[in-house]
């Protein structure tokens, strides 16, 4: 055969054969896309999931400096797992006789994002998008038991290590399970907390218990080893029970620095808001309703100003920690950040309360703003020490006379040097722009009587 019949012979098939050659070429793509996607849908490949709120599941996850974590994303490259964890969608599985495919049990350790009514709840008050899910840890699964005390989790009446967690000894109880007190989880209820336990709100508080419904994706424990190097060394954590961890020197310090990038002048530690912070933490720690106030432990302390302010913190914090945690909530950062405070005492109370171990942290805020009296007022109470100090050297030389009650007259000296003692304090707080204090004001208050009776005195001894 020639070399030209060949080529038109090779020619005749390539035109015959390129309908099928184009299917293949269109056909195997689709089919693997369509596989790719299949294996995504039944959980069998992970994908990008977008979760509100990553920084309650540091250090695995991204915590931004903006949400008052310590990581910066234009300062630092961040990984795509760490903002948006790759997980595999839950899969119900397929029912194929007597057996399951493609479903996936949830073990302890497991990260699951979620959706149910109260996540809904929780983000439409804070303002965030409802679609987006929760990302959290399962510490418990159907039939364990659950307890939280002195900051770490017992597991079937075991403490667990966590090396996940961004601190040691962080875990505390809430509204939805308090310290010491234990929980047994039923059919169809898992315990889940985030791993960045002082800012996460998960099932010890409102948000409670979750339902195999309520998740859709997952990540096993088994296969988070692209995390593990972010992960604490658990070696040590048992030796911090029973003890207490904040400085108050380093906690004034570490706030200082937060105050001066803002512009605002220092906090200097004071011994009676000390005192005060603990009368306070010992009432918190038997009762958190208790009816000793804050202003009753300022008194009992001797500590006055006019300015005042208390936060509270239950559990156990680092000087760090703590700092974090205040910046952290909106209120109070604006409170701590407040320019016109210029005291401060912090104090850590821990107690064994009804057999648990228990501590609140208590700090006492305390400045002055200069008062601003009325000319008026002011005036007037010069007129009146000028007046009371006018009339009294003569009603002091009637002592002398004999034609005059002299009991009446102790009377009236008494209540007129009280009163022109009271001027003078007055004037003299005034003047320099001081704020009355309590026992001031109740002189004030009492002076109008004095004021009746010297003037029925004067009456009845001018007689």
């Amino acid at each position: 055969m020639s070399k030209s019949k060949q080529l038109i012979r090779l020619a005749s098939i390539v035109i015959r054969s390129l309908p099928f050659i184009i299917l293949v070429m269109i056909g195997v793509p689709i089919v693997g896309m369509s596989a790719n996607e299949g294996a995504k849908a039944v959980g069998l490949r992970k994908i990008p999931v977008t979760v509100v709120g990553t920084g309650s599941m540091y250090p695995s996850l991204f915590w931004s400096t903006t949400e008052g974590g310590p990581e910066d994303e234009s300062k630092t490259i961040v990984e795509e797992y760490r903002t948006t964890p790759h997980l595999y969608r839950l899969f119900k599985g397929i029912n194929i006789g007597s057996k399951v495919l493609f479903h996936r049990t949830i073990g302890r350790g497991d990260m699951v994002a979620f959706k149910n009514e109260k996540t809904v709840e929780i983000l439409t008050a804070d303002e965030k998008d409802i679609n987006t899910g929760f990302i959290k840890r399962v510490v418990g699964i159907p039939g364990d038991i659950i307890e939280l005390r002195d900051g770490f989790v017992y597991l079937n009446n075991e403490l667990i290590e966590e090396g996940y967690i961004a601190s040691p000894r962080s875990t505390y109880g809430g509204s939805g399970l308090m310290d010491c007190k234990k929980i047994t989880l039923l059919e169809d209820e898992y315990f889940v907390l985030g791993d960045n336990r002082k800012v996460s709100s998960d099932s010890r508080a409102e948000l409670g218990l979750i339902k195999e419904g309520d998740i859709d994706f997952i990540l096993p424990l088994g296969e988070q080893q692209i995390y593990r190097s972010l992960w604490r060394d658990t070696s040590k954590d048992k030796e911090l029970l029973g003890t207490t961890t904040l400085s108050s020197d380093e906690f004034v310090g570490l706030l200082n620095l937060e105050r001066a990038k803002k512009g605002l002048g220092k906090l200097s530690l004071k011994n009676t808001l000390s005192k005060s912070s603990t009368f306070r933490g010992e009432h918190l720690l038997k009762d958190e309703n208790t009816k000793y106030s804050l202003k009753e432990a300022l008194r009992d302390a001797g500590y006055g100003n006019i300015v005042l302010g208390e936060f509270v913190s239950y559990g156990h914090f680092t000087s760090k920690e703590l700092v974090e945690n205040i910046l952290y909530n909106a209120s109070s950062a604006k409170q701590i950040m407040n320019k016109n405070f210029t005291d401060l005492g912090v104090t850590e109370v821990n107690r064994v309360i009804n057999g648990c171990p228990s501590q609140v942290i208590v700090g006492h805020l305390g400045g002055y703003i200069p008062a601003d009296y009325e000319e008026s007022t002011f005036l007037s109470w010069r007129s009146l020490r000028d007046n009371i100090a006018a009339v009294l050297p003569s009603w002091e030389q009637a002592m002398d006379y004999n034609n005059i009650d002299k009991t009446k007259l102790e009377q009236l000296l008494t209540i007129f040097r009280r009163r022109l003692s009271l001027t003078e304090e007055v004037i003299s707080i005034m003047e320099k722009r001081e704020w009355m204090s309590e026992s001031i004001q109740n002189r004030i208050n009492a002076d109008e009587a004095d004021a009746s009776e010297s003037e029925r005195l004067t009456k009845e001894l001018n007689r």
